[in-house]
This record gives structure tokens, C-alpha cells and sequence, in this order.
């Protein structure tokens, strides 16, 4: 009350406390308080408690599902691998119902197809038995005896109603030729299958028995599967009385004798092994025959190591299992009973409770100390935390929007759209807005559809429609201005979908002018070489007088000059796109002198100079590279000469001139030669341009080209004013530059270093105008 009193009333000016305020304010107060925090605790045992029981249930029953299924799945196996050995057994009566006799080598090549060990694992053997009267015993022994077992005897000895005989059983290793000779009707158990087999017409299993294969060592319980072989045999035949003493059939029925069977002996573990592999997982099993006749003990168990069947001290001796389950398998007139067990589920079920447990025990610690921390620094942190992620998100706003303000490409964001499937545009950037000239707003908000028919409207006239955005990937052309190549591309992500769109005008226009520069520069190397190769041939095979030899030898000559010339230009202009001006010197140059030296490499002995140095005032200086200078001032100076008819000259000034703002250095070459039309100035600094494209005039059409490229790299500019038939004017704009401080000026170079313009006017062709 003391605290409520104290409280700023309604009169102080102080805003009052909404309604969920003050209940904040009072659960604060609350959750300070012993008793709550005692309660706390004891609520969340108990819900921990109730958690833990229902999830210790739900394992449990879903721990006996997974036993039923594992249960269930080795049942069928069992049923599934014993249905295929009465498959087998039929396929070998089949084979005896077909041949009037099968002898000993047909049956092994017949169970060698069949392949028992790969297709039928578990299988001890495969064989035929015999039937026979007393009196064929001594008969049947004889013949066997010549097959080539000269100590074949029908055992047991001794003289009995019926008696049987094993003739056939493969494969005929040592351990099943135990079993040869056996009269297996002298045994109770094996002869009462056998009478079953003969009665039914169909697959009898034995009861459990050992097997005569056994040699004392991992001696196993075992059994047998018979299927009688029936053939017309005359009356009187043992067959034959065996077969009518059981005939129960219509009056008159006439059935086939018996003349034998067909049989597999088993041992268990072998064929559970065969079937089941070693390991069944957390699944053991025992197996009894429920046959009245049979014992009551299990005679195979899967945790059994040895052959002996399950005894009731050894279950006891392995605790009582979790889950169990009883199955029956009935085949060959004979039911077992599998008894399935779960022991090692348990464990499962114990790990899953401590996890629990732990989980549980961390969730109350959480809680508690959630309910005696102090909310007041809970929410300094949350404010603090809030203000924090206010900043980061604003930080990264503003990186993203950089991104996409600043991205050279043009971005287009589509979003699935819920409702219908459908992607729509939810963003643009500014890229997208400059080159194709629409307003985010005019597409935000449109389907993929419609935004290509608003980008196909966009195409320049004549050219093909725009491929459709959902093909991806594609070349799309813009009219402009300025007229644009993109390269579209396209990623899509789970629900959205980014198209992107790159320049790509500059590398078609390389590719375009590639490949028209290698066409040009294959046809011009062709050219000369045709007469090399022509006149060449000529010299060494024909038989040609002293004039016509020195004519063949000077067009050799000259046309060698004109293939050495455009291989040194283009060696020239691919150094100069390569290396970019990187073997550029920049150092002050004198142009006077320049202009000196060029004229001076243009002089020919015996000739008088057509090129006129114009007097200058004050030096020119600019920064730069003296000898490739010299070079592009030759091969202006070249064309003028070439397409000026002597004696007509050639002037060379150097000046300096302010424009815009700035100083430059000039180098002027006027000629009064044959002059240029404007679309001929136009494509006159053009690889590979000549204005004389009718030939008569020598040359390759890289002067001009070199020229520029050199002028360039200077940071300078040429210009060109040309009127047909009254010459030309070449202009070289160099940024001018103050004289040295100090020291002699830069000589420049008394000759072209190789490659360079000097040579190239020396050289039998001169280059040609561009």
C-alpha cells in the first residue's frame, strides 16, 4: 500500500499506464514471489512426469510394430523359399515324366542347370530314390555296380515288404555320398513322408530326423521333402501294388505306378542361414513341430550356436522378451510353429527415456531461471537486441540496394504466385529502366506473359521477336538508342525466378570485326602470294631467256617487299592491342624533331624530296614515345606520296593550338593528291580501307589503322578533312606538354626501329591510304 500511495496521481502530469501495462507490472511482481517459483517447478514435474509416460508408451507400441513387420517379413521368406523348393522338386519329376529313362549323367547336367547352390541356398542335395521289390534288389545292385561303384549295396541289409533305393543325388561330394544306397523306407519318420507323397501326389516334408550325410562334426537337425514320380508300369511291379493298394479313386480309374521319388534333404541351420543370412537384427526365433507325433522341443532356435534344439533352461537362461509372437507354417502336410521374440527392443526403449528425462530436466532449469531473472534486464536486452537488429537490417537494406542500383546488368524478380501458380514481377532495377525504357510500375505486378509481349514491342524493325522468358537463356536484340546486344540469362530458385541481362554490344562487335579482320587479312596475304608462288614456279621449271627471268625475279622481289610489309603492320597492330602502350616510353618529344627525322627516313638516293618541312616557331613538346611517333607521322606522310602524282609536294607543319580548353600539340600533313569522298573519311582509319580499291595503287590498308592506334595511346585524337580531287589534310592531335627543365632534349632516333613507319616507306609497297 505504501508503494501505491507514493505513485504519481492523475493531477502530476505523468501518462498513465495502459490496462496490459499494469498487468505486466503485476505478473513481474508475482513471479518475484517464493511460492510461485516453488510452483513453477512442481507443475513442470509433473508435466515432465506425463510427457515422459506417453512417450515411453508410444515407443514401446511403436517398438512392437517394427518387431510384427520384422516378424511378419522373415515368415514370408520362410514360406517364400520353401514354396520354391517344392518348385524345384516338381521341375525334377517333371523331368523323369518326359524321358522314358534318365540316366545318371542327365540328372547331374539337369541339377548343374538348375544350379541348386546359387538359386536354392540352404540345399544339402538333390536327388532320386528308387523303389524296388525284394526280389530287383540284387538285380538293381548289379546295375548300379556297373555304372562304376563296384561296393554299391542297398543299406540297411536285409529283405523287407517294400524297399527303396538313393540312385541320384547331387552335387556327389564326400558328405552326400554317405547317403548313396540308403533305403530310406526303412526309417519310420522318412517313410511315413514318403507314403504322404505317394498318396497326395504332391510335395511331403519328414518330421525332424539326422540326417545320414552327418559325419560327426556340427552334426545339425534335419529333414526331407519328397514328390513321387509316377509311370505306367505293369501289374505285379512293386510300383504297381503300392500304387492300387492306395487307389481310393472312381471304379475303373486307371493310375499311373510309382516309380520312385524325387527328394532334398535339409539341414535346419544351413537352410536358415540360406534364407536368413546371420544376423536377423533384434529378432530371435525358435521353431517347433506341431505334429502330435513330433516332440514338444524346439529343434532349431536362431540364438542357438550349436545343433542342438532350444531347451527350456536355455530360454529361461536368456530373460523373459519383450515381445512375442506366434506364427504357423504349414508345407508339406506337416505345420511348424515359429515363435518370434523381441529381446533387444528394450534397450531402445530405456535410451530414448533418458534422453527424455535429460530433456525434461534442462526444460525445467530454463524455467526457472526464466521466473527469478529480472524482467526489467530482460527488457533493457531486448531493447538493445531490437535497436541492434534495427541497424543491421537497415545496413543490410542499404548494401542490397547499392547492389542493385549499381549492377551493370539488368535484373528482373519473379514471384510464384500462390493463388494461381503463376510468376509475377515484383522487381526491377534502375539497369533494366535505362536500357528498355519502362517504368518499374509499368510492369510490377505482371505475369511472365505479359511482360513479353511488352519486351517483344522493343525489338529493332526487321529483326526476329524476342524469345519468351520462360526459354531462358537467349541473344536479344534492342533498337535503341543506342542499339543494344543482350545476353539473357535466367536461375530459379523455389519460389522465385531471376532473369538477368548483360551488355554484350562490345564483344559482338569485336567478334564481327574479328572475323571480318581475319577474312580481309587472308584475302591481302593471298594476293602476293599467288605471284610469289606463280613466278616462283616459273624460275625453277621453265625454260625462260635473261629479260623474262629478271622481270619474274623483280615481281618475286616485289611482291615478297608487299607480303614483308603487311606482316610487320600486322605484327605492329597486334603488339599495339596486346601490350596496350605498356612498351610506350613517356618522355618529352620535340616534334620539330620528329617531323625531322620523319622526312629524313622517306629520302630514296638519286631522288629529290617531295616533303616540305614547314618553318615553326618555338619548340612543340608533348610526352610520349619518340620513335612510335616518328612512326605514325611516316606512314601519313607515305600515303600522301603515294596518292599524289610527282612532282606534287607534301607539306609538314607543327603548330600548337588551344581547344576546349585545352593545350594542344599538332602535327599537319597536307597533300594535294587524288582527296576522299565523306564516306570515304568515314571508314579511312578502318583496317584493312583503301580509297583506291582498284589496286593499281600497292598497299595493305593499315596505315591509317596504325596511325590511330599509336595516337591513342598518346591520348590524342586524328582528323581527317579530304575533298575529292584536291588532297587531303591529316591532323595529329598530342596533348602538349612544357619544356624540359634541364638539360639537352631528347634526340630522336636517326632511324624506325624494325616494323616501324621508316621501314615501311622504304620498303617496295608503302602503306596505303586508309
Amino acid at each position: 500500500m505504501e508503494v501505491i500511495e507514493h505513485r504519481p496521481s492523475e493531477n502530476t502530469g505523468a501518462p498513465r499506464a495502459s490496462a496490459w501495462q499494469r498487468w505486466l507490472l503485476r505478473l513481474e511482481d508475482g513471479l518475484h514471489r517464493p511460492g510461485v517459483a516453488l510452483a513453477i517447478l512442481l507443475g513442470s514435474l509433473l508435466l515432465t512426469a506425463l510427457a515422459w509416460a506417453v512417450t515411453r508408451h508410444f515407443a514401446i507400441e511403436d517398438a512392437r510394430q517394427q518387431f510384427e513387420r520384422r516378424a511378419d517379413e522373415v515368415h514370408h521368406r520362410i514360406e517364400r523359399r520353401m514354396v520354391s523348393y517344392e518348385t524345384m522338386l516338381r521341375g525334377g519329376a517333371a523331368l523323369f515324366a518326359a524321358s522314358v529313362d534318365v540316366s545318371r549323367a542327365e540328372w547331374k547336367r539337369y541339377v548343374d542347370t538348375v544350379e541348386p547352390e546359387r538359386h536354392y541356398p540352404g540345399l544339402q542335395g538333390f536327388g532320386v530314390t528308387r523303389l524296388l521289390a525284394p526280389g530287383e534288389v540284387a538285380g538293381f545292385e548289379q546295375g548300379v555296380r556297373a555304372e562304376g561303384f563296384p561296393s554299391f549295396t542297398v543299406r540297411p541289409a536285409g529283405a523287407r515288404e517294400l524297399m527303396s533305393a538313393i540312385v541320384y543325388l547331387e552335387p556327389f561330394n564326400a558328405r552326400n555320398q554317405r547317403a548313396f544306397g540308403f533305403d530310406m523306407l526303412s526309417e519310420p519318420t522318412r517313410r511315413a513322408a514318403m507314403l504322404r507323397a505317394r498318396d497326395t501326389g504332391s510335395v511331403a516334408m519328414s518330421g525332424i530326423v539326422t540326417l545320414v550325410q552327418e559325419d560327426g562334426r556340427d552334426v545339425q537337425k534335419g529333414f526331407l521333402l519328397y514328390l513321387p514320380v509316377l509311370r505306367q508300369a505293369p501289374s505285379g511291379t512293386p510300383g504297381a501294388a503300392l500304387t492300387a493298394a492306395a487307389d481310393a479313386g472312381p471304379r475303373g480309374a486307371v493310375r499311373p505306378a510309382l516309380w520312385g521319388w524325387v527328394y532334398a534333404p535339409f539341414r535346419v541351420r544351413d537352410l536358415m542361414t540360406g534364407i536368413l543370412g546371420n544376423d536377423t537384427g533384434a529378432l530371435a526365433f525358435r521353431i517347433h513341430d506341431d505334429t502330435p507325433t513330433a516332440p514338444a522341443e524346439a529343434f532349431y532356435a536362431s540364438w542357438s550356436a550349436g545343433t542342438m534344439a532350444a531347451s527350456a533352461a536355455s530360454v529361461a537362461a536368456r530373460g523373459p522378451a519383450q515381445f512375442e509372437l506366434q506364427r504357423p507354417l504349414d508345407f508339406g502336410g506337416r505345420r511348424w510353429v515359429v515363435h518370434y521374440e523381441g529381446r533387444d527392443v528394450a534397450g531402445m526403449v530405456d535410451t530414448w527415456q533418458s534422453n527424455l528425462v535429460a530433456l525434461c530436466g534442462l526444460s525445467i532449469d530454463l524455467l526457472l531461471f526464466w521466473s527469478l531473472a529480472s524482467l526489467a534486464r530482460r527488457k533493457n536486452q531486448f531493447e538493445h537486441e531490437v535497436v541492434a537488429r534495427s541497424a543491421e537490417s537497415r545496413a543490410r537494406l542499404a548494401w542490397l540496394t547499392a547492389v542493385s542500383a549499381l549492377s551493370p546488368d539488368a535484373v528482373l524478380v519473379f514471384e510464384r504466385d500462390a493463388s494461381d501458380g503463376a510468376h509475377r514481377l515484383v522487381f526491377t532495377n534502375p539497369a533494366f529502366s535505362q536500357w528498355f525504357g519502362l517504368r518499374p510500375e509499368d510492369l510490377l505486378g505482371l505475369t511472365e506473359d505479359a511482360v513479353d509481349e511488352w519486351l517483344s514491342g522493343l525489338a529493332p524493325d526487321g529483326a526476329e521477336p524476342m524469345a519468351p522468358l520462360a526459354r531462358g537463356e537467349a541473344r536479344v536484340a534492342l533498337a535503341g538508342p543506342p542499339p543494344r546486344q543482350l545476353q539473357r540469362g535466367m536461375r530459379e530458385g523455389e519460389h522465385q525466378r531471376v532473369y538477368y541481362f548483360r551488355d554484350v554490344t562490345h564483344e559482338s562487335e569485336v567478334d564481327r570485326l574479328k572475323n571480318e579482320f581475319l577474312t580481309t587479312a587472308a584475302h591481302e596475304l593471298r594476293t602476293p602470294l599467288a605471284s610469289v608462288y606463280g613466278f616462283s614456279e616459273l624460275l625453277a621449271n621453265a625454260p625462260i631467256d635473261e629479260r623474262q627471268r629478271k622481270r619474274a625475279a623483280e615481281v618475286v622481289f616485289r611482291q615478297a617487299g608487299v607480303l614483308k610489309h603487311l606482316v610487320d603492320e600486322l605484327l605492329d597492330l597486334a603488339r599495339i592491342d596486346s601490350r596496350q602502350g605498356q612498351d610506350f616510353s613517356h618522355e618529352p618529344v620535340d616534334l620539330q624533331a620528329v617531323a625531322l627525322s620523319a622526312c629524313e627516313c622517306l629520302l630514296r638516293p638519286g631522288e629529290t624530296p617531295r616533303v616540305q618541312v614547314l618553318p615553326g616557331g618555338a619548340p612543340v613538346w608533348t610526352l610520349g614515345d619518340a620513335g612510335k611517333l616518328q612512326q605514325a607521322v611516316v606512314n601519313v606522310l607515305a600515303n600522301g606520296l603515294k596518292y599524289s602524282q610527282p612532282p606534287a609536294p607534301v607539306t609538314l607543319s607543327v603548330l600548337s593550338a588551344t581547344h576546349e580548353a585545352r593545350d594542344w600539340a599538332l602535327l599537319r600533313i597536307v597533300d594535294t593528291g587524288i582527296g576522299m569522298s565523306p564516306e570515304q573519311c568515314a571508314q579511312a582509319f578502318d583496317r584493312f580501307y583503301r580509297a583506291d580499291p582498284s589496286g593499281h595503287i600497292l598497299g595493305a590498308g593499315l596505315g591509317l589503322a596504325i596511325v590511330k592506334e599509336i595516337v591513342s595511346l598518346h591520348q590524342g585524337r586524328v582528323t581527317l578533312d579530304s575533298t575529292p580531287g584536291a588532297g587531303t589534310q591529316v591532323t595529329i592531335w598530342l596533348p602538349r606538354a612544357a619544356a624540359p627543365v634541364a638539360g639537352p632534349a631528347p634526340e630522336p632516333p636517326a632511324e624506325a626501329s624494325p616494323g616501324d613507319g621508316a621501314n615501311q616507306a622504304a620498303s617496295p609497297a608503302p602503306a596505303t591510304a586508309g
